[in-house]
């Protein structure tokens, strides 16, 4: 299957998140920038038109309405704001005393307080800013500022803001269609590896470079998964070769001795012969079988429901207790050693049918007069179990492999037996999370068990 467009895929819906989180973060910072810079530059005017209302309201109380006029024609005469200041007294009839403004609306300065308005100041309208003050004796004193130079100043302002607000939606889109092209660029090599494996090009692995970014663990994890599941075909592979000639073979003397039995003279007398060795192939064939099953079924993990705290003492007694005739039989000098009281979490029967494969190939390969030892341990919070013997052991070639389903040494393969003991014994070991150990007894073959113990699984 194709890579989705681009307009129904994660990386359009990432990418246009990502466009609009980066603009809605530039519409706050300008919000927040525009308010904090004109709100400060209005109170800064509101507290100067206080300031001098305040101090002409004194000037007039102290000296009277005369000295209050000169004051304020010498501020209209003094060259200073003279671009923006508002002075404006009117005696308690509402006619101008002095000031530069000469018009206002009707009933615009009735009582005390600030207030925006539009007024003609020395012939030219102004939008201004005006603090109003009744004086004792009935006169009106009006202060103001020309908000002319701080409405263009926060347009001004305003066009930063936008004139900004377009760069960061450039950028948004530059930054979108760049977080595009590398996102596609590694799903891309995702989807084209898999597209390769999944047309049986099974070699295949995502190319990781020297990057450790998450697409670089997400290769890692991928193509060990890929790995795996190269390692699981090919060990299928084998094994499904194994099982066809493993079966083949007895089937073929089956068929052969049957056959041979009709057409010889003699049939009446040999096919009660051949049915019974017939029947004894095809036994075989059924063990070998049912522990193919076994493996599956310890593979799948289905067995876990069964799973119950097991003292190893007691198990390796009966287990001691089962082999010691066939022991003494062939000279073979049996030992348990139990350490404390070691305990596993398992399930009773499997665990007894590992035990039993150890012992049953100590017993094949180590041969009469050999010394097999049994022993178990616990430790902190694993559980050791070990069993060791004197015999020839495996070769160093070998020793890796001789878990796998159907392998024999050459040196075994002239003994009776299939080559599946020692990978159920692997399979039932990865079933209870342990890790199962074969080395060199120097001579002979020592085999661990590693198991979790019963209290540390329980938890």
């Amino acid at each position: 299957m194709a890579i989705a467009s681009f307009r129904h895929s994660v990386v359009f819906r990432m990418a246009a998140g990502y466009g609009l989180l980066l603009l809605f973060s530039v519409a706050v910072i300008s919000a927040v920038f525009y308010v904090a810079t004109a709100g400060l530059l209005r109170r800064n005017i509101d507290q100067q038109l206080g300031s001098s209302s305040r101090h002409l309201a004194q000037l007039e109380e102290q000296d009277g309405v005369g000295a209050l006029a000169r004051e304020i024609d010498s501020l209209l005469n003094d060259n200073q704001d003279s671009d923006t200041e508002i002075y404006l007294l009117l005696d308690r009839q509402g006619h101008k005393l002095v000031g530069n403004l000469t018009d206002w609306p009707a009933g615009a300065f009735a009582g005390d307080g600030l207030q925006q308005l539009d007024v003609v100041r020395l012939g030219r309208h102004a939008a201004s800013r005006l603090q109003t003050r009744v004086l004792p004796d009935g006169a009106v004193l009006v202060v103001g500022r020309d908000m002319a130079d701080v409405r263009e100043l926060e347009h001004m302002i305003l066009v930063a803001l936008g004139l900004g607000g377009v760069l960061a939606l450039v950028l948004a889109g530059g930054g979108a269609v760049l977080f595009r092209s590398q996102l596609q660029r590694q799903l891309k090599a995702i989807h084209r590896t898999t597209t390769e494996i999944a047309g049986g090009q099974l070699d295949r692995r995502i190319a990781m470079g020297s990057s450790r970014d998450e697409f670089a663990v997400i290769a890692h994890d991928v193509n060990g998964m890929l790995d795996e599941i190269q390692r699981l075909m090919e060990t299928s592979r084998n094994v499904s070769n194994a099982i066809a000639h493993d079966l083949r073979t007895p089937l073929g003397r089956v068929r052969g001795a049957l056959e041979h039995s009709l057409r010889s003279p003699e049939r009446q007398q040999r096919l009660p012969q051949e049915a019974q060795r017939a029947i004894d192939e095809i036994d075989g064939l059924i063990t070998v079988l049912d522990k193919l099953l076994q493996i599956a079924e310890a593979e799948s993990g289905v067995r876990r429901q069964s799973f119950e705290s097991i003292a190893l003492r007691h198990l390796l007694d009966d287990m001691m207790e089962l082999y010691q005739p066939a022991a003494e039989s062939l000279s073979i000098q049996l030992s348990c050693h139990v350490e404390d009281d070691p305990c596993v979490l398992a399930d009773r029967h499997l665990l007894a049918g590992v035990l039993a494969n150890l012992l049953d190939n100590a017993f094949k390969y180590a041969g009469r007069g050999a010394h097999i030892t049994v022993s178990a341990m616990q430790a902190a919070a694993r559980v050791h179990v070990c069993v060791q013997d004197n015999g020839p052991g495996i070769p160093d070639a070998a020793l890796s492999r001789v878990t796998e389903r159907f392998f024999r040494t050459d040196a075994s393969r002239h003994q009776r037996g299939n080559g599946l003991g020692l990978s159920i014994v692997a399979a039932v070991v990865e079933l209870h999370r342990g890790r199962l150990i074969l080395s060199h007894a120097n001579p002979g073959l020592k085999v661990d068990i590693d198991l979790p113990s019963a209290s540390l699984t329980k938890s």
